[in-house]
């Protein structure tokens, strides 16, 4: 909850855990990891332009949040994915 709480406070929009979980985490994506850093790409196909609105702002807020695993940083990514 507390990474929830984090979050919210770098978004402008004020959304619901129930969205910020299915905006995240209920769709397709890709990852990458390097010596320096974790990239998460997250398919944007399909997504409504409100949706994409507020996806951009999510991925902005986790980047803003400078989040690390195991000392590498995490970047979060748009992008369009064929299904």
């Amino acid at each position: 909850m507390a990474f929830m709480v984090g979050l919210g406070e770098q978004l402008q929009t004020k959304v619901s855990l129930d969205c910020l979980l299915r905006l995240l985490f209920e769709r397709s994506g890709a990852r990458i990891e390097t010596v320096f850093q974790v990239v998460y790409w997250i398919n944007t196909a399909g997504v409504s332009l409100p949706y994409r609105r507020l996806l951009t702002e999510v991925v902005e807020g986790l980047c803003a949040m400078e989040l690390r695993d195991q000392g590498k940083s995490i970047r979060v990514c748009l992008k369009d994915m064929p299904p």
